[in-house]
């Protein structure tokens, strides 16, 4: 979760709209084994 806010914050958009085109970009900066340990982390069976 670090990682996406940090990337976010940086990114400083101004518009949820261009807030969600950036998370849109961003996924890509993501393995599938960081989605599946942080939903795992957070409590959800990721598998």
């Amino acid at each position: 979760m670090a990682k996406i806010k940090t990337l976010l914050r940086k990114a400083a958009e101004q518009t949820v709209g261009a807030l969600w085109d950036k998370i849109g970009l961003l996924i890509d900066a993501f393995t599938p084994a960081e989605c599946v340990n942080y939903f795992t982390a957070a409590g959800y069976d990721a598998t």
